[in-house]
């Protein structure tokens, strides 16, 4: 199989990699140590479109493939872990099983 990425997924793992490295990374240790929430890259990610990718459209998101998640997911976690688990649970995790399982008013309150 010959998988290859689009030129918008090229920049997306590239945009990851960068915030990864530039953003995540230096605060990565403190967190962990402190056993704090990294609030400030919930704002980076959220600046960045990288929360709610794979929220269907119909509920005013972007539907992003899942394959797009995992792409800034791997590049995130290489500098932050507590960071890229931010990112699986809002396209993947809890996120997932809502708009797969839940009820029109649980997709939609949770695509807010």
């Amino acid at each position: 199989m010959d998988f290859q990425l689009s030129e918008e997924q090229r920049s997306l793992a590239e945009l990851a990699e960068r915030l990864g490295r530039e953003e995540f990374a230096p605060k990565a240790a403190r967190w962990d140590r402190n056993h704090e929430y990294p609030h400030a890259n919930v704002a980076v990610l959220r600046r960045a479109g990288l929360l709610g990718m794979t929220i269907p459209q119909r509920f005013g998101g972007p539907e992003r493939p899942l394959i797009d998640a995992v792409l800034a997911i791997e590049r995130i976690a290489k500098y932050c872990g507590v960071t890229a688990r931010i990112v699986v649970e809002t396209n993947m995790g809890a996120l997932g099983c809502v708009m797969a399982y839940g009820t029109e008013v649980q997709q939609r309150e949770t695509a807010r």
